[in-house]
């Protein structure tokens, strides 16, 4: 209930932070997961293997938006030093490397073909 009700509400927000953020994590606590979406969905793919990946639409959104998710307390763990801001449910984790467009858009489609094969 709480993911649905963070993409019903905020997907707007959401994929704003993501259109060109190539230097952060952005996280949303739906309980017992995080959440990213995007290109915080590929780095949280990147730290975490075994993430979960899910695939969803939003109104004027042309393609499938991907969101990682990952149990909380393993997230809270590797993260939880590295949190620069704690809002309620949503957190901002610094990245040490940017994330390239190409590297992105790569992973975006290779994500999306791994969900609905």
């Amino acid at each position: 209930m709480r993911l649905k009700n963070l993409i019903q509400s905020q997907h707007t927000e959401i994929l704003s932070r993501e259109k060109n953020n190539d230097k952060f994590l952005h996280l949303y606590d739906i309980g017992a997961y995080w959440v990213a979406f995007e290109r915080s969905a590929c780095r949280l793919n990147g730290l975490f293997s075994k993430s979960e990946l899910t695939l969803f639409r939003v109104p004027d959104c042309v393609e499938y938006v991907v969101m990682a998710s990952v149990p909380a307390d393993e997230a809270e763990v590797c993260l939880g030093e590295y949190i620069l801001l704690h809002d309620g449910i949503y957190r901002k984790v610094r990245s040490e490397h940017s994330l390239p467009t190409g590297d992105y858009r790569h992973w975006h489609e290779m994500a999306v073909r791994s969900v609905l094969l």
